[in-house]
């Protein structure tokens, strides 16, 4: 007989079911040449002696390309990844506020009493009230305080009777609204300021009094009624009123004083248009964010791509990052949608509410906001500062795996906090969004691989099977995947067409046992059996295609959850591999 012609054909069955088929390995060349070539006849059948296969790797089984959407990390661990199509920022802004508003001037009367060292020229009152309005913004709902760009000009004369009597006053107090903040003020006398009031002394009367002090802010807290700052919602107005008072204090001889009683001080006053530029508050400035990206999912693996994979990851992960550099912070509301062969699946569609957006510390001064949406918060280890939101439902957008998946969103400020708002400024808001899963099983979940061993039929050709006769092959497989493993496996002709059961039948004893926690194997006898259930069908037999589902669960057994699939942790070996010929095998070996 010729035996070299004999082994060369029972080799391609000894690959069917050898360990590049159980472990799921892709590379159709193992090499087989160390298994030991000597036969023996028993009473039962002739056999091919015992050996093993190398460790067989992840990384050997699922070879990535490199542009697919499962990347490996560098330390072994498969991960889906897929980054949202760049957002174009949007521009939050509200306008400047300008109040607009006139004034009434009042003479204050002039009094003299009596006192220890002659007579005292007295005087107190309002000398100006104003009244001032402007157009309120909606997007402004409080403010407490609003830095200003404004200036007041007070020019204050003197009676004659006054010069008559008194060349210069002992004291003079010009009292402003409490809720004014000045910045530089220059006077005809110097001055000295004290929150709101300016007090003066040695004032000449012979000469008009100038003031000119810039106004620089308003203290909407500081309004006690007829000096106030009011918003106007109903009106969309902001109201300002106040008044000016002014107290002098003198002393003249006894013989001006009678001169001086009921003379009246006069002053005029110009405070033109206030212009708010900044304030603190609370603030709804428009956010015309209702795009927060979309992710196109393109290069499935195949092992993910079949009709019957159920994607149930363990922790898929969404992270948002929100770039804000406003003052005040905000929140999104969120809806995120697969869709598959450009249709909507509405039903896996999920919302998402509340999502914040952080104030920056420093108006102008970018902030970032790390949003991670997860399925199970508790397994997600989340960087320091950022914000976890749970979503149970999670893995259902990528079962099956989509084509794209949008995020549409209404983003709005969070008016309940009060922040600063620089007004006439075009503020920014820009999201970015990706989707990150680890390959870890959830409980329902299953994967598939498959691949095809052929080009047999021109080294089996000239044989056939006798009746009742088999090709049996046993091993133990040695599993370190955290998942069970089914074999299924079914013959293909010379055409690639698969056979019937009826005419080449595969058989395979159970299911590969998991590694309970991808550390330590668990091992599994198996036996893949192949038979002739027509005659003829051997010499139409090309090769097998075979097909492994990967699972989380086994009725019986434990089910292994949140175990991330590793290229280079995760690895099967096939131990103590025998391979059968049970009956007779009949062809010309001439």
């Amino acid at each position: 007989m010729n035996y070299n012609r004999f082994i060369k054909t029972l080799l391609p069955c000894a690959a069917m079911a050898g360990a590049v088929v159980l472990a799921s390995c892709t590379d159709n060349d193992y090499d087989f040449d160390q298994i030991d070539a000597t036969v023996g006849f028993g009473g039962d059948g002739l056999t091919l002696p015992v050996n093993s296969t190398d460790t067989i790797k992840l990384a050997d089984v699922l070879e990535l390309d490199g542009n697919d959407c499962v990347v490996e990390e560098p330390n072994g661990d498969y991960v889906f990844r897929q980054t949202g199509d760049p957002v174009a920022p949007v521009s939050p802004e509200i306008g400047r506020i300008t109040v607009y508003g006139s004034s009434d001037e009042s003479d204050i009367e002039l009094h003299v009493a009596s006192s220890p060292a002659g007579y005292e020229v007295t005087a107190s009152g309002e000398a100006q009230t104003f009244r001032y309005s402007g157009d309120k913004p909606a997007e402004v709902k409080s403010i407490s305080y609003a830095g200003v760009t404004g200036r007041m000009n007070l020019v204050v004369d003197f009676p004659r009777e006054l010069v008559s009597a008194v060349s210069s006053l002992d004291e003079m107090t010009i009292t402003l609204p409490e809720y004014m903040r000045l910045g530089s003020v220059t006077s005809s006398t110097p001055c000295t300021l004290n929150g709101s009031r300016l007090v003066l002394a040695g004032v000449p009367t012979d000469r008009s009094l100038t003031v000119n002090a810039e106004l620089t802010g308003l203290d909407v807290t500081a309004g006690n009624g007829s000096n106030d700052i009011t918003l106007d919602d109903a009106a969309g107005k902001i109201n300002m009123t106040g008044s000016v008072l002014i107290d002098v204090k003198a002393h003249v001889n006894g013989s001006a004083a009678a001169n001086v009683e009921g003379a009246r001080i006069n002053s005029s006053m110009d405070m033109g248009n206030v212009v708010i530029d900044n304030a603190r508050g609370r603030f709804s400035p428009e956010i015309t964010l209702n795009d927060l990206g979309r992710v196109e999912i393109t290069g499935v693996p195949d092992f993910l791509d079949d009709d019957e994979v159920y994607v149930d990851l363990y922790n898929p992960v969404i992270k948002l990052t929100v770039t804000n550099d406003m003052a005040i912070g905000g929140v999104i509301d969120g809806t995120i949608t697969p869709y598959k062969d450009g249709v909507a699946n509405t039903a896996k569609s999920i919302e998402l509410r509340n999502i914040p957006i952080n104030a920056s510390a420093t108006s102008g001064v970018p902030v970032k906001t790390d949003v991670y949406i997860c399925r199970n918060s508790a397994a997600f280890n989340a960087p320091a500062g950022a914000v976890v939101m749970e979503e149970p439902r999670l893995s259902d957008i990528i079962n099956p795996i989509p084509d794209e998946i949008t995020f549409t969103a209404e983003a709005r400020a969070n008016d309940n906090v009060d922040g600063f708002f620089e007004l006439d400024k075009p503020y920014s808001v820009q999201p970015a969004y990706s989707f990150e899963a680890p390959i870890a099983f959830g409980e329902n979940a299953s994967i598939v691989y498959k691949d095809t061993l052929d080009g047999w039929n021109e080294d089996i050709n000239d044989f056939d099977l006798s009746e009742d006769a088999s090709i049996e092959f046993s091993t133990t497989i040695e599993n370190c995947v955290p998942a069970y493993l089914d074999l299924s496996v079914s013959a293909i002709d010379v055409d690639g067409n698969e056979m019937p059961e009826s005419e080449i039948g595969v058989a395979v004893s159970t299911t590969v046992l998991a590694s309970g926690n991808g550390e330590t194997p668990a091992e599994t006898p198996l036996q893949v059996v192949l038979t002739e259930g027509t005659e003829g069908a051997m010499k139409r037999l090309d090769g097998l295609i075979f097909r492994i589902d990967a699972r989380s669960y086994e009725d019986g057994q434990s089910t292994i959850v949140g175990q991330t699939l590793n290229a280079r942790r995760h690895f099967l070996i096939a131990r103590d591999i025998t391979v059968k010929l049970v009956g007779k095998i009949i062809g010309d070996f001439n």
